[in-house]
């Protein structure tokens, strides 16, 4: 994955330039926002991994804009220290937490301190997308399951039709971001019809669950190769989803050609002479 994004939300310039380049000094990718509003439509349009959001703002309070984002299905996943003045109470602290920040920091904050709280919070979402990750290879990779399949002579598409596979690969990946286009910008992608069109052709050359799960594992993991943490576990949340539906395509398909050979072989009805042979696991 690439360097996280960071968007630093303060009024006052001179803190915004110090954070700044301190964290750009630190690898990081930092976006700027003086005001609660410019906070909520940067957030928006970049979606950050992480927002370091002072709770004196001179529009919105920064619990207020904490409590939208987390609030926001396309954002509640971001990152949120809340920085407070050192007037601020307990209970000004507990409010922050309530409204769904991930840590909070008093002013002045300190340099160590602050770039502390930032690895801990970005390595613990960076380590849970990693297992992530790496748990959807679990399955096509299970020695149990590669033997049970290899009895039965079925060979993944992966292995006997590697050049497909990769087609199918890149296919998916392109349908993952027309996924991510229709959350982030509400557009009409027709998806359904698409991942309809890959389930047949994937029953056309028999593949079957484990064939599937390599796709997205293998189109998944290109994916988070080159973008920010929060795209990533964008890209994961809606594979969720996009995975389940193929799966039901396919097994639709195979449900309608099973239909269509008991027609054929039915009484009075000609014999099967497809000589299809087995599906894939």
């Amino acid at each position: 994955m690439n360097r996280s994004r960071i968007l630093l939300v303060d009024d006052d310039p001179d803190a915004l330039g110090a954070y700044s380049r301190i964290l750009r000094l630190a690898d990081y990718e930092v976006s700027i926002a003086s005001t609660g509003q410019e906070c909520l439509q940067i957030a928006r349009a970049e979606h950050p991994d992480l927002i370091l959001l002072d709770v004196r703002l001179p529009d919105l309070s920064g619990v207020e804009v904490c409590r939208q984002i987390k609030s926001d299905p396309e954002l509640s996943g971001t990152l949120v220290i809340n920085v407070t003045g050192a007037l601020a109470t307990e209970d000004d602290q507990a409010e922050g937490i309530e409204a769904g920040a991930d840590a909070y920091l008093p002013k002045p904050v300190h340099l160590r301190t602050l770039l502390a709280h930032l690895q801990a919070l970005l390595g613990a979402r960076q380590a849970e997308t990693a297992r992530e990750l790496e748990s959807l290879g679990q399955f096509p990779r299970s020695p149990h399951a590669a033997v049970a399949a290899r009895s039965f002579g079925l060979v993944p598409l992966s292995e006997g039709l590697p050049d497909l596979f990769e087609e199918l690969v890149e296919h998916y990946g392109e349908l993952l971001d027309a996924a991510l286009e229709q959350r982030l910008y509400k557009v009409n992608s027709r998806l359904s019809e698409s991942l309809r069109a890959l389930g047949d052709q994937l029953g056309f050359v028999k593949a079957g669950p484990r064939d599937v799960v390599q796709i997205h594992h293998a189109a998944l993991r290109k994916k988070a190769a080159g973008v920010t943490l929060s795209r990533a576990r964008a890209y994961i949340e809606e594979g969720r989803l996009l995975v389940l539906e193929l799966m039901g395509h396919v097994v639709s398909y195979y449900r309608n050609y099973a239909l269509s050979m008991r027609g054929i072989n039915a009484p009075g009805g000609r014999q099967d002479q497809t000589g299809r042979g087995k599906t894939h696991e």
